[in-house]
């Protein structure tokens, strides 16, 4: 083609615009991530994306939502803060984050009272919370609590011989206070015995593992407390008694002599009398996000009658065994055999929900699943704060928590290492070496 003075204009022409356009494409796909931020997390088992109850935090918020960070300007804590919360600004734009050396501007850190590198503070509108780790778990719940607004209060029922709540004891209650603190919840205590009625700011009623059956003026201040909107949660130990079964039954609800016998435990290094639960409820909002199995010390079957009437919601939520029986005879004696005569075939069900109007109660046939021993387990921890946060009409916040992220780095064994070695930084190098020079060689004969 010939070359002239109008071709080489259309060139130009033709050259220009294609700048231009992909200027203006560059343009809009920067816009684009800018204000439709989208991240994709190709890690086994997600490691840098937030947890489904992450997301349905910061996703909770419509308004204003701000985040300041007090960290060194320079140093990996800032790095750290910036890549976490970016996770959240990616689920929720309205996120804003700021960072602040408590070092170069002392006067702000002396308003927060920030104490510690590393702390966050979450606004959103005149409400503030004040996060001390830069850990997923810790601003998640950070936002719960800015969310809610209000401090619902939890009573752990005493004097009976429930599981303590301070831990130092192997069946305390320590952790799952501390895990219930965190979401935003008061726990407290609370002796029926000495206190003529539960306070009213009362939203749950727990009554974990009592050794000996409340009194009645106990059941009957009990009573009066659930009233039209009350809520309950009784967590009952295989044959033993807790004093609310005529109550209880008023709901449909009823225990079973008897204790549960899973032989499938023992692939899992458990004993007989230590269900594993193979059954989750799937419509159910207290286990229809479980996906980890969770297991019981020691269980005994829960039953629930048919509902009657209309608004009288009855839900069995869990269950195990289902190679397994109900054992109604002596353990005692080490012989673990079904006696269909006597014992009830699996699958059991160890776990159920009722919920009557305002009203909401769930009753779980083992109260050690959730103890400071057990309650880190598999899914023993989502278990036990679904269901409080079900009972707290914390509806929304229902979901897996956040896990720990473990490092998933490469272990080899010696003979894997040598091998690698001696292939990859030794034969390797070697063999493109001595490639290169016989190529060399064959050039320079040429």
């Amino acid at each position: 083609m010939r070359m002239n003075r109008s071709t080489r204009l259309n060139l130009r022409a033709q050259n220009l615009f294609t700048g231009l356009l992909l200027a203006a494409l560059l343009g809009i796909a920067a816009y684009a991530t800018d204000q439709y931020p989208k991240r994709w997390d190709w890690t086994v088992g997600g490691r840098h994306s937030l947890a489904e109850q992450s997301l349905k935090a910061i996703q909770g918020f419509k308004d204003d939502l701000s985040a300041v960070v007090y960290v060194q300007e320079k140093g990996e804590q800032r790095q750290e803060a910036q890549d976490l919360l970016e996770k959240y600004r990616v689920a929720n734009p309205i996120l804003t984050v700021r960072f602040v050396d408590p070092d170069l501007d002392p006067a702000a850190a002396r308003r927060e009272e920030i104490s510690t590198y590393g702390t966050v503070v979450l606004r959103s509108g005149a409400k503030s919370e004040k996060v001390t780790e830069l850990t997923e778990e810790a601003l998640t719940n950070g936002l719960i609590r800015l969310v809610k607004g209000t401090v619902k209060t939890l009573a752990f029922l005493t004097g009976h011989g429930e599981h303590p709540l301070t831990p130092g004891e192997r069946d305390a209650y320590g952790t799952l206070a501390q895990l219930l603190k965190g979401e935003g919840y008061e726990v407290t205590e609370l002796d029926l015995a000495g206190t003529e009625a539960v306070p009213e700011q009362t939203a749950v009623v727990v009554l974990a593992g009592p050794r000996k059956p409340l009194l009645p003026v106990e059941v009957e201040r009990l009573e009066r407390w659930l009233g039209a909107k009350g809520r309950l949660l009784v967590l009952r130990d295989p044959d033993s008694e807790t004093g609310l079964e005529p109550l209880l039954q008023q709901f449909g609800i009823g225990f079973s002599r008897g204790l549960v016998v899973d032989p499938v435990s023992r692939v899992f290094g458990g004993g007989p009398t230590t269900p594993l639960i193979s059954e989750y409820d799937a419509t159910h909002p207290i286990t229809r996000e479980l996906r980890l199995a969770a297991f019981f010390a020691e269980a005994g079957e829960v039953t629930v009658a048919a509902a009657t009437a209309a608004g009288d919601i009855r839900t069995r939520l869990v269950s195990a065994a289902p190679r397994g029986w109900l054992e109604t005879g002596d353990l005692g004696s080490g012989q673990v055999e079904f006696d269909p005569a006597a014992d009830t075939k699996g699958p059991i069900w160890m776990g159920v929900a009722v919920e009557k109007g305002a009203q909401r109660l769930v009753a779980l046939g083992d109260s050690d699943f959730a103890s400071d021993t057990y309650v880190k387990f598999s899914g023993n921890g989502d278990l036990i704060l679904n269901t409080v946060r079900w009972l707290a009409e914390d509806e929304h916040f229902i979901a897996i928590k956040p896990k720990k992220v473990q490092d998933a780095g490469l272990t080899l064994s010696p003979g894997s290492g040598i091998v690698l070695f001696w292939g990859l930084l030794v034969l390797m190098p070697l063999i493109l070496a001595g490639s290169g020079l016989l190529i060399w060689t064959r050039r320079k004969k040429r």
